[in-house]
């Protein structure tokens, strides 16, 4: 069994520094995340947090080609020199979990832009990849196989700000034959 685990990366502890130093200044904490990918492409949390800020200023577009960049670059990362992904990308691994908000990420965005065998099919890999599933990836492919839309979900689910853990967990436990046989298939 082939396991992934990253390496410690620089730009993990200059993240929360660029955000304290510009979080009042947007153009600047824009530039400065940018300039922190070109230090390091593989560091997708910058990817992330900068899609956000593209997502609030209303640049949509922008913030998909940044989650889908995050995404490609996941793949690059984790793939072997044959192409094959590996068995294990763990939750566990602090290292890992910027790789696996990347795939989340890139999968809710397909969701919510109606692309939903890309969605299910990005959202299925992180599945198989990290089984223990504690971002709850699970519930967002029962949601997409259970034809809501990812408002739809924020809105059942979320309760002052926060996912509802005992009430997604309820839900999915009542449907979870229909996720099986899609994680099995």
């Amino acid at each position: 069994m082939r396991e992934f685990v990253d390496k410690e990366r620089e730009a993990a502890k200059k993240l929360p520094q660029v955000i304290k130093t510009y979080k009042f200044n947007i153009p600047k904490l824009i530039k400065a995340l940018k300039e922190l990918i070109k230090e390091d492409p593989y560091y997708l949390e910058t990817y992330i947090f900068l899609a956000e800020i593209m997502e609030n200023e209303g640049n949509i577009k922008e913030a998909e080609r940044l989650l889908l960049e995050a995404y490609e670059k996941a793949m690059e990362l984790i793939k072997d020199e044959k192409g094959n992904l590996p068995d294990r990308l763990e939750w566990k691994h602090p290292t890992n979990r910027h790789i696996i908000k990347a795939l989340i990420e890139a999968g809710i965005m397909l969701w919510e832009v109606g692309e939903l065998d890309r969605a299910l099919e990005i959202l299925k890999t992180a599945y198989k990849l990290n089984p223990s599933d504690e971002p709850g990836v699970r519930y967002y492919i029962l949601g997409i196989l259970e034809n809501m839309d990812f408002e739809e979900f924020e809105s059942i689910f979320t309760k002052e700000g926060e996912y509802d853990k005992k009430s997604l967990e309820n839900w999915f436990n009542r449907h979870r034959e229909k996720f099986e046989s899609f994680i099995r298939a």
